[in-house]
């Protein structure tokens, strides 16, 4: 078992200058859940993990409890406690029932999320992380894709429904995109599609989650954003789009965007996460109907 220096080293050396890059650092590995793949390190003597926003680890998920289980490091064993969760803690799909202590390779199951309890050094991290990108990026824009936007959106939904911050939603496409790829091809409609995508970024707030919908589809995630916000968002992307050049092998293009913005407090009534995508790809639709180039809430 590695010692106490190798869970307090949080950076790539030991202060000395000390390459510790090779160190194995405890771990929690996502294996069953909605951000499958993602990786928790666990830099402290006491981590709390539930939904709440109020633990160390926060996992939006609705079969946890708020204050749910507890990791305690014990000169470099750690140890996990139920803390009276609704739906248990379990090690191997053993109950927990007092305090129960990790080794390598256990599985750790709060409600219906499940982790793998690990050591791993800075190349697993890597290459763990390497797969996860893979999984939740779009091959060609390289920003995020559409089942990660709706896993992102579903957990967004529960939060906003128990405290009311509020999300905007943000959807547009290229007006007359088919013609792109019939008059220059494909190949100049995926250069076309990289380069929106960037320069659409740059317009973003940095938490703002974006995503490559569908085809030439886009989507913006905001959280905690007021309407005026989300208006302004797409104000400064149709602004951008409109004005930039995309330079191609041949020719020069320039093109417009449909905007439609829509928005929800918490309260009012949405049954499901896919209702609020609905909502504004009817906005987007009465932008593109209404003649394009233009924002519709």
């Amino acid at each position: 078992m590695p010692d106490d220096t190798q869970y307090n080293a949080r950076l790539g050396d030991d202060g000395a200058g000390n390459d510790t890059s090779h160190i194995k650092r405890p771990r929690l590995v996502m294996i069953r859940g909605d951000f499958m793949g993602e990786i928790y390190e666990l830099i402290d003597d006491f981590t709390t993990i539930g939904r709440s926003d109020d633990v160390d680890l926060t996992i939006s998920d609705s079969s946890l409890s708020r204050r749910h289980a507890m990791l305690v490091n014990r000169v470099g064993s750690f140890f996990v406690s139920d803390l009276g969760s609704t739906n248990g803690t379990f090690v191997n799909k053993g109950l927990v029932c007092s305090a129960r202590r990790l080794i390598e390779g256990d599985k750790l199951t709060l409600g219906s999320v499940t982790f793998k309890f690990t050591f791993q050094d800075a190349d697993d991290t890597e290459y763990h992380n390497l797969l996860r990108n893979m999984a939740i990026k779009d091959g060609l824009t390289r920003i995020c894709n559409k089942p990660y936007f709706m896993e992102l959106l579903s957990k967004e939904y529960e939060y906003n429904r128990r405290h009311h911050t509020g999300l905007s939603i943000l959807m547009f496409d290229i007006d007359h995109f088919k013609e792109v790829n019939d008059t220059c091809g494909h190949i100049a409609g995926d250069q076309v599609l990289r380069e929106l995508a960037q320069l659409v970024e740059t317009e973003a707030r940095g938490y703002d989650l974006f995503a490559r919908y569908d085809g030439e589809e886009f989507i913006f995630l905001m959280r905690g954003a007021a309407l005026t916000a989300a208006l302004g968002l797409a104000e400064r992307i149709r602004t951008a789009i409109e004005n930039h050049e995309f330079v191609l092998e041949h020719q020069v293009l320039k093109l417009t965007v449909s905007l439609g913005v829509s928005y929800w407090n918490g309260v009012d009534e949405v049954v499901y996460p896919e209702q609020i995508v609905e909502m504004v790809d009817k906005q987007l639709y009465d932008a593109k109907s209404g003649g394009r180039n233009r924002i519709c809430y």
